[in-house]
């Protein structure tokens, strides 16, 4: 079924199929094995920092969690959290997060069965957690085959790359052309970029 996605997506973009080509061929997404409160922890660390900087922090993170003996990340507070390197408001989003669910790992278990669109809009009910925040649960940790995450920059540079200056109709990247596959386009469009493909 991953080469069936891949080659309905060269077909929806004949002008970049030679692209797609180059790019191995992407998995069928699963649900993540990491419980959801830790997950929004490690996305919302993520949230504007290179994937090297994030993966440093959230891992100063998870080391506190495991110091003070926690049943995940979620429950750090506020202090602890800042001590690791983030920000005050995405320190204050996981206290946020944490104080609604408590240590109950599987608090948020019910995104998984929630269509893409009420899951952003759960998501985004969070101060601190929007569309991008949503799109990358969903797409890496829920395992949803059809969202967008439309505020990336890395996916708006993939974009801009492939279209050119002149973003002529021919080179055009409609990634609603892609549904009900839009997350595949996203990943290939990251791992082009990834890999050198593009750029």
């Amino acid at each position: 079924m991953s080469i069936k996605i891949k080659r309905f997506l060269q077909a929806q973009y004949p002008s970049h199929a030679e692209v797609l080509d180059k790019v191995a061929t992407i998995p069928r997404l699963r649900r993540r094995n990491m419980a959801l409160p830790e997950a929004v922890v490690r996305v919302v660390t993520g949230q504007m920092l290179s994937s090297k900087a994030a993966q440093s922090i959230y891992q100063r993170v998870r080391s506190k969690a495991s110091e003070l003996e926690l049943e995940g990340s979620w429950l750090l507070d506020y202090e602890s959290l800042r001590s690791c390197g983030l920000s005050g408001s995405k320190a204050r989003t996981i206290c946020e997060v944490g104080a609604g669910i408590g240590a109950d790992a599987n608090a948020l278990d019910h995104w998984y069965s929630l269509p893409a669109e009420e899951l952003a809009e759960e998501i985004g009910g969070h101060k601190g957690m929007g569309p991008w925040t949503a799109s990358i649960i969903a797409l890496f940790y829920v395992g949803h085959e059809d969202v967008f995450p439309y505020a990336d920059g890395s996916i708006q540079r993939a974009i801009g790359l492939l279209e050119g200056k002149r973003r002529s109709k021919k080179l055009r990247v409609d990634p609603e052309l892609a549904a009900p596959y839009r997350s595949y386009l996203a990943l290939y469009l990251w791992r082009a970029l990834d890999t050198g493909v593009i750029g």
